[in-house]
């Protein structure tokens, strides 16, 4: 398996909250319902990081961390170039993520505790 992550960054002009509200109730659903999505992604996790207050932990400098499991690269590619992603998911990234200060890496999950 191999996983994107993206570490992203919300618009100046919106509150976390109004980020994360965007997220969780208009564009993870989009994502999920694309008919790509259920043929390549495997996983899709996001996560909304929270202030833990917690001495010697620092706090989160990103509005989300969003995990997608794939087979291959090759699904990631085809996901990507799919219409659907084009045409949905890409004008609507527009309307909440910074993407100029947003983070992307692809990278091989490697467990060493925990279920595998």
């Amino acid at each position: 398996m191999v996983i994107l992550v993206s570490l992203l960054r919300r618009l100046p002009e919106l509150s976390h909250e109004q980020f994360v509200r965007h997220h969780r109730e208009r564009h993870a659903p989009l994502v999920a319902s694309l008919p790509a999505a259920a043929r390549y992604v495997r996983r899709y996790v996001v996560e909304h990081p929270r202030p833990l207050g917690v001495p010697g932990v620092p706090e989160a400098t990103v509005d989300a961390v969003v995990r997608q499991w794939f087979d291959s690269a090759e699904d990631l590619a085809a996901l990507t170039a799919s219409a659907d992603y084009r045409d949905l998911i890409r004008p609507d990234e527009q309307r909440f993520i910074d993407m100029s200060r947003s983070e992307f890496y692809f990278t091989r999950e490697q467990v060493f505790l925990g279920d595998q």
